[in-house]
């Protein structure tokens, strides 16, 4: 109930009347006087304490009464103070609640938000004091020798009105103390999470720059070693054939935990830039299984390979969905035995794609299938088995599956049964115009002989990757620093430079320039690099590059870039 301060129609009465002998009516004055000057001294105060010790000072001067409670409401509790025949000055309640003599007047005046009396004529009143419906407190006053007259109540009620001003004043200024307290403490908590997202992103860019160097560093002795021995396989024959392949295969696989290591940090910070296009996943598994049979034949494993004769078209990056379903196959692999069977099967499913891989592999348990697209969990595998990565392979799969908006799911029957790796994508209408991947194998030399100036400050990977483009059919220069580069453009001519970004001194989009300021014809430019990010391959492109290989550079994606330069 709203609480009401005006005083009811019985006690309507005047401080001083005609009525009154000359000395009521100065008595009277007196009296007021004094509340006027309570009432000035509470409006400077600043704590209920001070309060307290003012009532109970001025109050029994301007009336007469045995016995006075004060009642104050704080934030989340009540305190009590009481003043009796013969006391000074309002004391705190030893007993933390109200006397019971007034202990039920108090709780009415409290509920009710108007005044409470008892007696007639009234000899005990408690009076609530508020403002706008909220009551701070109850003054509650009683006089056992006689009773309260129209005079006294009136002045009560000047008293409670004063004191319900400067209770509602505290109160406020409580409540703008704690706003500004919270406020501050809001503050500080988002100036703490805004330090603690910055102090993140400066260590997740720093991890980013390290692992970007570590593939940077770790490519850059890979690429000489995967390009000798793809040079080796065309030389060598008989056994040496097999020492060769060795060598290769565990050079591609330290390749593949550099890629997935990169990998896996740009995929969880959300920072792979996927290239859409509308792709038949069919093709997508062709280059998948084409990418994968090395080692499964290296374990004697069958691959079966089961396509629907419609088109499986979904709209997705096509090198990383390749990844993703290579990732499963290789997967598959590792935990299959020798001469184990591996199944690739697309199928066509209620608007969906769906690529599942097979095999009658080692299985899963009911915990490893709970944690086998976690980062950095791999399952058991007995000695049989093929090395295995970092446990990265499927954490990297259903992150870039859930970015094409599919889903990835694994099932297994139980340890030795097998398992089952399914990928559903939405399936999109292929476009009229959209090309499919043309199956012509390129040639094995370039229909086009092109001068080559090739840059690198890595003499092996320079030089297997010189002969690398010589095999292709083209003429070569090499240069192992900028200032030889620049010494053998004028007199070679070249018509592609192939140059590596990390160069000392002079990086590689510095001599790019360099280079077309120098020659009179156009030089179109390759950029070569440890560093692969999708912002690496764009800043190249910004320089005025037509392409960035990767080191190591895969014979096919050189061999492409190198035609598409010829037919240009």
């Amino acid at each position: 109930m709203p609480i009401s301060l005006q005083m009811p129609l019985r006690w309507k009465a005047t401080i001083c009347s005609a009525s009154c002998s000359p000395v009521e009516n100065a008595r009277e004055r007196a009296r007021l006087s004094l509340v006027l000057e309570m009432v000035s001294e509470l409006a400077s105060l600043m704590h209920e304490d001070d309060i307290l010790r003012v009532v109970g000072d001025r109050l029994r001067w301007i009336i007469e009464f045995e016995w006075c409670e004060f009642v104050l409401i704080q934030t989340e509790m009540m305190s009590f103070a009481l003043m009796g025949d013969g006391d000074d000055s309002l004391k705190p309640s030893l007993l933390g609640q109200a006397s019971s003599r007034h202990a039920k007047l108090i709780d009415t005046a409290l509920s009710s938000g108007v005044p409470a009396s008892s007696g007639t004529p009234i000899s005990s009143i408690a009076y609530p004091m508020g403002l706008r419906g909220q009551v701070f407190g109850v003054l509650c006053l009683s006089s056992d020798r006689g009773t309260f007259s129209h005079r006294d109540l009136r002045l009560v009620h000047h008293v409670c009105t004063s004191l319900s001003a400067v209770l509602a004043r505290l109160h406020q200024e409580r409540e703008l103390k704690n706003r500004r307290n919270e406020a501050i403490k809001l503050e500080e908590q988002n100036m703490r999470e805004r330090i603690a997202r910055d102090e993140a992103r400066a260590q997740g860019e720093a991890k980013d720059a390290f692992l970007a160097m570590l593939g940077h560093e770790l490519r850059n002795p890979l690429a000489p070693i995967i390009t000798a021995t793809m040079l080796l396989r065309r030389e060598v024959t008989g056994t040496a054939i097999g020492r060769v392949e060795v060598i290769e295969r565990q050079a591609r696989h330290l390749n593949r935990l550099v890629s997935d290591l990169l990998d896996i940090s740009r995929v969880t910070t959300g920072k792979v830039n996927l290239q859409r296009a509308h792709v038949d996943l069919r093709s997508v598994a062709r280059k998948s299984v084409e990418m994968s049979l090395p080692a499964m034949n290296s374990k004697k494993q069958e691959l079966t390979l089961s396509l629907p004769p419609d088109t499986a078209s979904v709209d997705g990056d096509e090198a990383r969905l390749a990844q993703v379903l290579t990732n499963l196959l290789n997967n598959a692999s590792n935990y299959s035995s020798s001469g184990g069977r591996i199944e690739l099967r697309i199928e066509l499913e209620n608007g969906g794609v769906i690529a599942s891989v097979i095999d009658d592999g080692i299985g899963m348990s009911t915990q490893t299938l709970a944690t086998a697209f976690d980062m950095f969990v791999q399952g058991e595998r007995s000695h049989e088995q093929a090395p295995g990565g970092l446990g990265m392979g499927l954490a990297v799969s259903r992150a870039l599956v859930e970015m094409h908006g599919g889903q990835i799911t694994c099932y297994s029957a139980g340890e030795g049964l097998g398992s089952r790796l399914t990928v559903w994508l939405p399936q999109v209408e292929m476009d009229a115009t959209t090309a499919l991947p043309s199956k012509n194998v390129l040639p094995e030399r370039a229909s086009v002989s092109l001068r080559v100036l090739l840059v690198d400050d890595n003499r092996d990977a320079a030089d297997s990757m010189a002969e690398l483009v010589r095999a292709l059919g083209h003429e070569v220069r090499v240069a192992y620093d900028p200032a030889k580069a620049l010494m053998l453009a004028p007199t070679f001519a070249p018509q592609v430079a192939i140059l590596d970004i990390g160069l000392p001194i002079m990086d590689g989009y510095q001599l790019g320039n360099r280079l077309r300021a120098l020659l009179s014809a156009p030089v179109r430019l390759i950029g070569l690099s440890g560093f692969g990010q999708e912002s690496d391959r764009q800043k190249s492109l910004a320089n005025g590059f037509v392409a960035h290989l990767v080191k190591p550079a895969e014979f096919a994606a050189l061999r492409q870039a190198l035609e598409d330069q010829a037919s240009a």
